[in-house]
């Protein structure tokens, strides 16, 4: 179960492991499968700020909320602005979550939005370990009406290569926000909003995205309808299922109702090559 900072997790057949530090987001602070690490944990020399390590979950919002404002209902509201001039991956990321239930292969935790987000609601993250698969489901549920988006933003160890099946991708304008236009993904590296074949019809058993760090390769599926993918940093690569694109909170708001809630899945499959 791990010490007073961190819950860790081990699969059955104990190949997979996992750590989860309630203080600091919910987040998984560690995954290996193995003993090879897939995570970039907090002791990288690039792991300066909450956003940029381990794999955490973004609520209520994913990616970038245009100049920090929000507007709903007829009000503006101010977000913090955690990339500068946007707001960035939610209000829970750096917050202390509760501990709900725990056993050797799975924890469920719990928070509210915070006091940076204008509406009463609260999340909870189930995480589970099973034989070659990590398992992460996020319920959020509306304490008042309220725009909602969910998500994670897993920092992985450079793979060998970024997921190929990614092709169809939404421009970004000129302040860094994706916008409705669909275009192909081009050569190099991006850190863009993809859609297309990855639509929302995702199952345990197709529509996976795989790549390969060292001897492990993965696929990765969701029900969330949008991926990021972020690979132009050199030690790391960063692909993000959301329910929906950035900015989405304002441009085309999911909206739940007073005691409404909404549900998504992700799902990392390993195997050893």
């Amino acid at each position: 179960m791990g010490n007073s900072l961190t819950i860790d997790l081990r699969s059955d057949d104990g190949h997979l492991f996992a750590s989860i530090d309630p203080v600091l987001g919910g987040r998984l602070t560690r995954l290996s499968f193995d003993g090879t690490p897939l995570l970039i944990d907090a002791g990288h020399p690039r792991a300066v700020h909450p956003l940029g390590w381990g794999c955490y979950p973004m609520v209520p919002y994913c990616g970038r909320v245009r100049d920090a404002r929000l507007s709903f209902g007829g009000r503006s509201h101010d977000l913090p602005v955690s990339a500068d001039p946007h707001s960035i991956h939610g209000t829970t990321f750096d917050r202390r979550w509760d501990v709900v239930d725990a056993d050797e292969s799975s924890v469920e935790l719990c928070t509210d939005l915070g006091p940076h987000w204008p509406f009463l609601g609260h999340v909870v993250h189930h995480v589970s370990l099973g034989p070659g698969s990590l398992s992460l489901r996020l319920t959020v549920e509306a304490g008042e009406d309220m725009p909602v988006m969910v998500g994670w933003h897993p920092w992985f160890v450079k793979p060998d290569s970024s997921p190929t099946e990614l092709r169809t991708m939404l421009r970004r304008d000129d302040s860094g926000i994706a916008s409705t236009e669909r275009v192909v993904r081009p050569a190099g590296p991006v850190d863009d909003c993809f859609v297309g074949r990855f639509d929302g019809r995702s199952s345990d058993a197709d529509e996976l995205l795989t790549f390969r760090i060292a001897n492990v390769d993965l696929g990765l599926s969701s029900d969330c309808t949008h991926w990021v993918l972020y690979d132009e940093p050199r030690h790391a690569t960063c692909v993000e299922p959301q329910s929906g694109p950035p900015n989405q909170v304002n441009d085309a708001p999911v909206v739940l109702a007073a005691g409404e809630s909404m549900t998504r899945w992700f799902r990392i499959h390993m195997i050893v090559s």
